[in-house]
């Protein structure tokens, strides 16, 4: 008999917002390797997904007498993994010292990663948010990652100061970080951010 038949999941979200542990281990153990697997599609990294998974579950428990499930728990589910996902990669973009730990986690896998479709998936990913900079912050940006200039040269080059040529940096990296969280995956993000941070 499967678990389906065992357990009716309206009864067990009921007693789960009654708070009744059995109920949520139920739900715990009929889940758990869907939403594993959909991280790990997302982040591409086995342990950061299964810490993943155990964030969704714990918002879950700590939730359970409010949540409001419209269409199925499963969607409600995946809705809560995207999002906890989505956080994930905004930390990890926004601090340097998570970002390496993540980068030295993922180095002895890129040999892997530097080939076919991911290469041209990195590169198009990159072109893409580079492409999306307003036109004078992409010249900026371009001058002083791609080419090498320092602030100073840039701001020479093309006629502004160099404190402009600092906030259009600033401002581009920060875009460049965002758009990178939104449409990347974990490997692609880490290589990217090393890249340009």
């Amino acid at each position: 008999m499967s678990h389906t038949k065992l357990y009716n999941e309206p009864d067990l979200l009921d007693q789960l917002k009654a708070g009744n542990e059995t109920a949520f281990t139920e739900l715990y153990k009929q889940y758990h390797g869907a939403i594993y697997s959909y991280l790990l599609d997302f982040v591409k990294a086995p342990q950061v997904a299964e810490d993943l998974v155990h964030e969704v579950f714990m918002k879950i428990w700590e939730i359970k007498q409010h949540l409001v499930i419209t269409t199925s728990f499963s969607a409600y589910l995946y809705r809560v993994s995207h999002n906890k996902a989505i956080d994930m990669l905004k930390k990890i973009s926004r601090d340097d010292e998570l970002r390496n730990e993540v980068f030295q986690w993922l180095e002895p896998h890129l040999s892997e990663f530097d080939t076919g479709s991911k290469t041209v998936r990195y590169e198009q990913l990159y072109m893409e948010a580079v492409s999306a900079l307003a036109p004078q912050r992409q010249k900026v940006f371009i001058l002083c990652r791609e080419k090498g200039k320092t602030y100073q040269e840039a701001a020479l080059e093309l006629g502004i100061s160099r404190n402009t040529i600092k906030e259009h940096m600033v401002q581009a990296l920060r875009f460049m970080r965002n758009f990178l969280t939104e449409k990347g995956e974990l490997t692609i993000i880490a290589i990217i951010l090393n890249k340009i941070f």
